[in-house]
């Protein structure tokens, strides 16, 4: 997790993994959130099967953890979420079932409040689909405008502020669309 600073009580972001999401109606995803609504970054741990509502963990997450997540299903509407906080040293699973489609895999940051607080970086490392690297599957990135994505290698990327990105992306500078996908 990186250091953020909230520009707005309005500030909320969360980077997750999941299946679903993109061309579907439903999402099942497992990640953390920063939400500023306080005043102040609060970091927090969570499930969501959408359409349902997010599940959130009680487990403590602080800036600079590292994180590891996964969503796995049977093919048959049966799904684990796991979500571990390596530095801290907990981990959660659930098991849900969900008429899903299982359409696509995601590694995104999303602000449901389409305002992301600032950071310089966010990390995604080893992300697989099926065992596979994430790059077998030619993923396509989705740029946000405010944070773009750096190349995809062995399944890891960053994301990280714009720096100019925003005009060719056609977004005009400081919009911040709901989400970032990889």
């Amino acid at each position: 997790m990186p250091q953020v600073t909230c520009d707005s009580g309005n500030d909320l972001f969360a980077p997750w993994v999941g299946i679903d999401g993109y061309g579907s109606q439903t999402v099942e995803q497992t990640g953390v959130q920063v939400d500023c609504s306080s005043g102040a970054p609060v970091l927090s741990a969570w499930y969501e099967m959408y359409p349902a509502d997010p599940v959130y963990w009680n487990d403590p997450v602080s800036v600079g953890d590292s994180l590891t997540g996964s969503v796995t299903t049977d093919g048959s509407g049966a799904y684990t979420l796991t979500l571990t906080d390596n530095t801290a040293g907990w981990t959660e699973q659930t098991q849900q079932r969900l008429d899903a489609q299982d359409v696509s895999a995601e590694a995104v940051i999303e602000s449901p409040s389409g305002s992301y607080p600032s950071f310089d970086q966010l990390d995604f490392s080893g992300v697989t689909v099926n065992g596979q690297s994430f790059d077998a599957f030619s993923p396509q990135a989705i740029d946000s405008g405010q944070y773009t994505e750096t190349p995809l290698n062995g399944g890891s990327f960053s994301l990280v502020p714009a720096s100019g990105a925003a005009a060719a992306s056609g977004h005009p500078a400081g919009t911040r669309p709901g989400t970032v996908r990889y």
